[in-house]
């Protein structure tokens, strides 16, 4: 009963940490707001594994369907990858909450919830009537809080593996965003185009289920190095507007794994996808 409990908790939390995608879209454009403006937007985004990210995912379903004993390395190492790839790369589907303040001197800051993280930048811009550059700083930190997870009790070495589910996750993060944006008189169509690029460090706890049905509290790591480019929309009449964005970024993670056997490392690269949209307020 009590390991069956562990089971239950593993499967059970990781929807509320995991379920939410690690894509984290600007939906902002180009030019800055006028000083002591607000605006306030909220949606949604969706992020997709692709090329590399998304084969070492199937790693993981492919592990559900073993029927046990022993795993080969290469089953272990692919294992461990697509772990990797869920916890820090983290597609699904993430809610988009965020408001911006402009502060003078075109110049603006903004703070976002994003599902697992809490993201917090400063920009300034450089404006022309209908066109506008902006150059910004960002810092974020993970918002999952700490839970329960089994002992480190079962000799995992030569043991099957069933499954990996998150229980807690920590990090923190930074980036570089450069937009390019045009605007048309009255702001009722903003269009813009960019780079980001960023790192994030993150570190979590795991429910690790081995062959048939073993649970085996772990823990891990990753540090994620990413970039890339985006494209953005909006288009109403103040002070209401849609927003529409989607990303592209090269991912690059590093990270590692305790199983019962040790410590496993591994690395996973590849594109993703980050597509979202926002209804906005200006006030």
């Amino acid at each position: 009963m009590k390991k069956a409990r562990w089971v239950r908790l593993g499967l059970g939390v990781a929807p509320l940490l995991a379920g939410c995608g690690g894509g984290g879209p600007l939906l902002y454009p180009a030019h800055s707001l006028p000083e002591s403006v607000v605006t306030f937007a909220a949606g949604s985004s969706g992020r997709v594994s692709l090329g590399g990210l998304s084969s070492t995912e199937g790693e993981l379903e492919r592990a559900r369907a073993l029927g046990g004993g022993a795993v080969t390395a290469q089953e272990r190492a692919g294992f461990v990858k697509g772990a990797l790839s869920r916890f820090a790369v983290a597609p699904g589907v993430a809610p988009f909450v965020a408001a911006r303040v402009g502060l003078g001197g075109h110049n603006e800051a903004g703070l976002t919830y994003l599902g697992r993280a809490l993201r917090l930048d400063a920009r300034h811009a450089f404006e022309w009537p209908s066109v506008a550059l902006s150059v910004g700083l960002a810092g974020s930190g993970a918002l999952s809080r700490a839970g329960d997870k089994p002992d480190r009790s079962v000799d995992g070495e030569n043991a099957g593996l069933r499954s990996v589910e998150l229980t807690s996750l920590g990090g923190y993060g930074a980036e570089l965003p450069v937009l390019l944006g045009y605007r048309s008189s009255a702001d009722v169509v903003l269009a813009w185009v960019g780079l980001r690029a960023g790192l994030e460090r993150d570190t979590f706890d795991a429910v690790l289920v081995l062959v048939p049905d073993e649970p085996f509290g772990t823990s891990g790591s990753a540090t994620r190095f990413w970039g890339g480019g985006l494209v953005g929309f909006a288009i109403g009449l103040p002070p209401i507007q849609v927003r529409a964005e989607i990303d592209a970024a090269y991912e690059s993670v590093h990270g590692n794994l305790l199983t019962g056997g040790g410590e496993l490392t591994g690395d996973v690269a590849g594109w993703s996808l980050t597509p979202a949209m926002a209804i906005s307020a200006k006030f």
